[in-house]
């Protein structure tokens, strides 16, 4: 968990009862019991001003007869839609004036809006919609580039209590029983699945190539269009065959653009989430679905559960936001009895990873409704008689706080959905997190396997993986913390020694519940058959460059910024880090200057020169290095490779020594001299003289054998 967003109350106490509220651009329009509409102008907070700005524009006292119990805002069409006393009226967004009451919504009691760019006949329109329910009817109102378009009426045949866009032409709906789609304009119903939460785990769990869940036998009819272009939209309106009949029970409350419903009985919602996506939320448990009504299986493979039962949902391109009454039913999915929950009434959780991100408590009163404006960049939390605004703490903090707890999926989680980060930048702070996630996993996880993988998925130049170990197997590659004295076992057996000093070992739950830790020399074994993998695929992608006549290979390398501080809790000790830049073979005894020439950048800081770019560019200090892509000559790097694996060989598989000395290799002599005299291998070190050409040195040490 990390802070995401700070509380800052901007109204408090007001006199009146605040029953709905809508929010665009620099405005936040409140509907009150009385049917009074207050207009309110934000200002953000600038230069020496801590917090917004709030200023009233305007009290229309005499809005509405009744109180106003939903508002929405539909900005590109420039219309308010106001539900009050069952009745949907349409005023005009700016002047708040020309109402103009929908006869045929008697009885609304849902309503949703939506916009966006549709293309038809091939040309690209922008497209608002109006949706009503009202008794057993959906009313839809269509506007194409700002004018009025047509009105379309759809027959239901069960009471919806919930619906909201899909995408232009798709309204997601539920009844008491179900969820169901209905197509526009064709006016065909389908069939999505049960709304009960045992329903809804089923279908989160389903496999990706399972079919879509639903049929075309829900409900069937044509929906019927009226004219275009009257002053009075709910004169133009047609008729389509009801939806049949559907099983299954379920609760849904409603939702809508701008705002939540209310509700404190409902414990269902459907809420629109970034990226054309929606939530369909049963008690604690939703599921996403795409624009085309089909389950996010390969996105999401679980469903998102809450602590406690959302009375209200909504979004910003990170989080998913729910309010709860305190008090509350909990969760209850993890099937066990239902623990005591802090005190909160906010729930913060990431979209992408879908873990919790943050409890909030508005201590003033609970929140009723939580909308978003300015397309999820605002959030505002709205009480009977407070307003809250939810302040987004600044993306580079929040991923700083997520690398210091080593959340890596979540910072990179965090990065790819911000919409607060350059796109051109995204992808450098992504490859340079998972840079620090490989090693993390390898120096603290003992997750060697996964590690090295993600080494090969960069590219990494392998003295980044062989730099991780022990001294005795990486040389003078070896990073501060990894000598072989602090990982010593006690009885001095270097074949049970763990790799590094700081690796935990991974541990394992007995029947008793007790964890107990594998031993050291499993954890070990584990490590150097990890790292035996890892570089025998290097070797022969070298051997294959060699063969080619390759004289250099690219591979990406850390380089350390100028501002970047030696901590070892950043898991990037830089020790290693300039003989991988400048100069492979000083970890092998040579000097060649030219060990490593830049061809271009991986990833790369980048210089405040691009002052067109509307967003910040994103400094962090556990990123303040370069991943750059440099040539290495192919030469210096099999005698790393070659050289380490005859280490590790002689540590875990003593019989793979003779393979790799009696072919051509690239071992460095002296070292390999060294090592074999010293393991007693004087058979190998006799086929290491022979493939190196050092005849004379085989005689003798032949001789001296006897």
């Amino acid at each position: 968990m990390h802070n995401a967003f700070n509380i800052l109350p901007l109204l408090k106490q007001l006199p009146v009862r605040i029953e709905s509220a809508a929010a665009y651009s620099d405005r936040l329009l409140l509907g009150t019991a009385s049917g009074a509409l207050l207009v309110y102008r934000i200002t953000d907070a600038v230069g020496d001003r801590q917090q917004p700005q709030v200023t009233l524009l305007e009290t229309k006292k005499a809005f509405s007869r009744r109180a106003i119990e939903h508002l929405s805002v539909i900005k590109e069409a420039g219309v308010l839609v106001c539900l009050a006393d069952g009745l949907v009226t349409l005023y005009d967004l700016h002047t708040l004036s020309n109402a103009t009451p929908l006869t045929n919504s008697k009885g609304a009691s849902v309503v949703a809006v939506y916009t966006a760019v549709d293309h038809i006949d091939g040309i690209p329109t922008l497209v608002s919609k109006l949706a009503v329910h009202a008794k057993r009817k959906v009313v839809v109102l269509e506007w194409r580039d700002a004018e009025f378009y047509k009105s379309f009426e759809y027959p239901a045949a069960d009471k919806i209590t919930a619906m909201q866009f899909a995408s232009p032409n798709l309204l997601a709906l539920a009844t008491a029983r179900e969820f169901l789609t209905l197509q526009l304009p064709r006016g065909q119903w389908d069939d999505l699945f049960p709304a009960d939460t045992a329903s809804l785990r089923t279908v989160a769990g389903l496999s990706t190539s399972a079919p879509h869940i639903g049929g075309a036998g829900a409900g069937a009819g044509a929906g019927a269009a009226g004219g275009g272009g009257s002053p009075d939209p709910s004169a133009n309106s047609g008729s389509s065959q009801s939806a049949s009949g559907t099983a299954s029970a379920g609760m849904w409350g409603s939702w809508a653009i701008g705002l939540s419903g209310s509700s404190n009985e409902a414990k269902t919602s459907i809420a629109r989430m970034p990226n054309e996506k929606l939530l369909l939320c049963h008690e604690d448990i939703g599921v996403f679905i795409n624009s085309a009504g089909k389950l996010c299986h390969r996105e999401y493979t679980e469903p998102m559960v809450f602590d406690r039962t959302p009375t209200a949902i909504t979004y910003t391109s990170s989080y998913a936001i729910a309010i709860s009454q305190e008090g509350g039913p909990a969760s209850a999915s993890s099937g066990g009895a239902r623990q005591s929950l802090p005190k909160f009434n906010v729930e913060v959780r990431n979209i992408g990873t879908q873990a919790l991100v943050q409890s909030l408590h508005l201590a003033e009163e609970s929140p009723t409704s939580i909308i978003n404006g300015s397309g999820g960049k605002q959030v505002w939390a709205v009480g009977s008689h407070t307003v809250w605004r939810l302040m987004p703490v600044p993306i580079q903090q929040q991923v700083e706080e997520v690398l210091s707890a080593g959340q890596y999926d979540e910072a990179i989680s965090l990065v790819a959905q911000s919409d607060s980060i350059l796109e051109s930048e995204k992808q450098e702070l992504t490859i340079k997190i998972r840079w620090l996630r490989a090693r993390w996993l390898f120096r603290d996880q003992a997750k060697y396997e996964a590690a090295l993988d993600e080494f090969s998925d960069m590219d990494a130049t392998p003295t980044e993986a062989i730099a991780l170990c022990p001294e005795r197997i990486a040389g003078e590659l070896a990073e501060d913390g990894s000598s072989d004295s602090e990982s010593a076992s006690e009885d001095g057996d270097e074949s049970e020694q763990p790799p590094l000093n700081q690796a935990q070992p991974q541990q394992s739950a007995p029947e008793n519940g007790t964890k107990r830790a594998r031993p050291k020399q499993v954890i070990w074994k584990e490590a150097l058959y990890a790292l035996m993998r890892y570089l025998t695929e290097h070797r022969r992608a070298l051997q294959r460059a060699i063969a080619e006549g390759s004289r250099e290979k690219e591979y990406v390398v850390r380089v350390p910024g100028q501002d970047e501080e030696d901590d070892d809790d950043d898991d990037g000790s830089h020790g290693a880090r300039d003989n991988e830049a400048n100069g492979i073979n000083d970890s092998t005894g040579s000097n060649n200057s030219s060990g490593g020439r830049r061809s271009g950048t991986a990833s790369r800081s980048r210089s405040n020169t691009a002052e067109e770019d509307s967003l910040p560019h994103v400094r962090l200090k556990r990123l303040a290095f370069s991943l750059e892509r440099m040539n290495i000559p192919v030469a210096a790097m099999a005698q790393v490779v070659d050289t380490t694996l005859l280490k590790v060989y002689l540590e875990c598989s003593p019989g793979l020594l003779g393979p790799l000395l009696r072919v051509k290799n690239y071992c460095d002599v002296e070292q390999s001299e060294g090592l074999l005299l010293e393991h007693k291998r004087f058979a190998e070190l006799v086929d290491l003289y022979h493939g190196k050409g050092l005849y004379r040195n085989a005689l003798q040490l032949l001789q001296s054998q006897g």
